[in-house]
């Protein structure tokens, strides 16, 4: 499980900085969250193929979330996407999108799913056998969703020595990974926990994009590997942050803490200011395993 950032900024982009948007890759799959504008730009940038994104997830109907929606779909056509692209989305992003395929008379090289999000409490909205996707609602000026995303129980590792002593014929070598008994060359049971060894740790992690900090939200985050939240406005500005339903430094600290999460990566600053290590500087006095975005960076969860 990989995070590549491909916008840091709030509203107000900057030169040679973007809107928040982020690129997940899970068991080989690629969802990109939120879609700001200029984000096929920095999809090139960082050498991520347009055509190996199967998801995408629209938090809400402001402009720097989902202004680079429309032209990215375009150019999928344009490349001559031929599979399914499952977008999520408020009914408001879905009409906006349906609107604009219509008066352009846009006719699309694939199947764009279009899957409207109008949960008011955490709903399972994507499940295969590698990963899940929940959506859950935030707390912001209008209706907006977090996503948690968490990897399935990995299967278990063979000891291959173990098997072979066992007499296990190989063929049967996938099952016990899978935490089957199987049978030997001998005519013998063999149970899978003798010769198997836990999997790799599934990981997990969640994005909550423009919202204010509230304690219900702390459930919905527990414990997961890796949490983005928003840290629009520094501490000095905290005045702002509730008038907008935004989060501050400290509201991110908070939540990271008491969520219990093992990694924080903070985003979407307000263009007034110019030093973002002021935003690490305010979070680690709560909460010290604190990432900052920057167009490119990557992170392995």
């Amino acid at each position: 499980m990989k995070v590549t950032v491909l916008g840091s900024q709030g509203a107000i982009p900057k030169v040679g900085l973007f809107s928040t948007s982020l690129l997940l890759n899970v068991c080989n799959s690629n969802i990109l969250i939120d879609c700001c504008e200029g984000v096929q730009h920095q999809l090139r940038k960082n050498k991520i193929k347009f055509s190996k994104i199967e998801i995408i997830l629209i938090s809400h109907a402001h402009g720097d979330h989902y202004f680079g929606l429309i032209g990215l779909i375009s150019t999928l056509s344009l490349l001559k996407r031929d599979k399914k692209l499952t977008v999520f989305c408020p009914l408001s992003v879905f009409k906006i999108i349906q609107a604009h395929l219509k008066y352009s008379k846009m006719s699309l090289s694939y199947q764009l799913d279009l899957k409207v999000l109008n949960n008011d409490s955490k709903i399972n909205i994507f499940n295969n056998i590698h990963f899940s996707i929940d959506a859950f609602p935030l707390k912001h000026s209008i209706y907006t969703n977090g996503f948690l995303i968490r990897e399935k129980e990995k299967k278990r590792k063979l000891i291959l020595k173990k098997a072979l002593d066992k007499n296990i014929n190989k063929i049967y070598f996938n099952k016990l990974t899978k935490r089957e008994n199987v049978i030997n060359d001998k005519g013998v049971e063999i149970n899978y926990l003798d010769v198997t060894k836990e999997g790799d740790r599934p990981k997990s992690f969640a994005y909550c994009s423009d919202t204010a900090y509230f304690e219900e939200l702390i459930k919905n985050i527990q414990g997961v590997d890796l949490l983005y939240c928003e840290t629009t406005f520094l501490k000095k500005d905290k005045d702002k942050a509730s008038l907008t339903l935004h989060s501050t430094t400290i509201d991110a600290a908070r939540l990271a803490k008491k969520g219990k999460v093992k990694q924080l990566l903070i985003g979407h600053f307000s263009s007034r200011y110019d030093d973002y290590n002021d935003f690490i500087s305010e979070v680690v006095t709560i909460f010290k395993n604190v990432v900052i975005s920057e167009e490119g960076k990557k992170i392995e969860v």
